[in-house]
């Protein structure tokens, strides 16, 4: 970059930064001093994905997918016209009884 040295402008090398470093998936960009280097990065709950009935939760520094305590309706979408009831531990989707308050009469 250009620099005004006294009264004279001057070409001077430019510090690198992250923003110079492109690095490879599975690594970030760190300052080591005045130098970027790419460091693998620590794998986390976003890096992993759970199957059905677990959850992810961080052991240490380490993502583990572990069951869940019990599921719920809040872990169950219901398609329209029915809602969800639990049927001892386990959630279900049950149809909607109508009643006078879901009809408009003219």
């Amino acid at each position: 970059t250009c620099r005004m040295e006294k009264s004279t402008p001057r070409c001077v090398p430019v510090a690198p930064t992250c923003q110079d470093l492109t690095c490879p998936p599975g690594s970030t960009c760190e300052m080591d001093g005045a130098t970027p280097r790419c460091v693998p990065k620590a794998p986390s709950c976003q890096d992993l994905t759970c199957p059905p009935g677990s959850t992810c939760e961080m052991d240490g520094t380490t993502p583990r997918c572990v069951p869940k305590v019990a599921p719920s309706c809040q872990d169950l979408t219901c398609p329209p016209g029915s809602t969800c009831r639990m049927d001892g531990s386990t959630p279900r989707c049950v149809p909607v009884k109508l009643t006078c308050q879901d009809l408009t009469c003219p």
